[in-house]
């Protein structure tokens, strides 16, 4: 993975954090008001989705922290050789 890579995938998480709950939120509540589900369901899947997207967020995290580590290390790496 590239740092424009990373950038990229930076947007696209910025993006999901501004639209995913209001477009799951929306569905649920759509689901509640045609009387698809009943509310405790409708939480149950709001904690499943919640803990879905923290889990791969969070790996994301560790390995952009680690891509992020390894490109400074080689940067100082090459100015203590210059």
């Amino acid at each position: 993975m590239t740092l424009e890579k990373l950038e990229a995938q930076v947007l696209w998480w910025n993006r999901a954090a501004i639209l995913a709950p209001i477009f799951f939120t929306g569905l649920l509540m759509v689901a509640w008001f045609l009387a698809l589900c009943e509310i405790q369901t409708l939480f149950f899947i709001a904690c499943g989705l919640y803990f879905l997207t923290a889990v791969i967020w969070w790996w994301w995290t560790m390995k952009s922290v680690h891509l992020l580590v390894k490109t400074l290390t080689s940067t100082r790496e090459s100015v203590v050789e210059v």
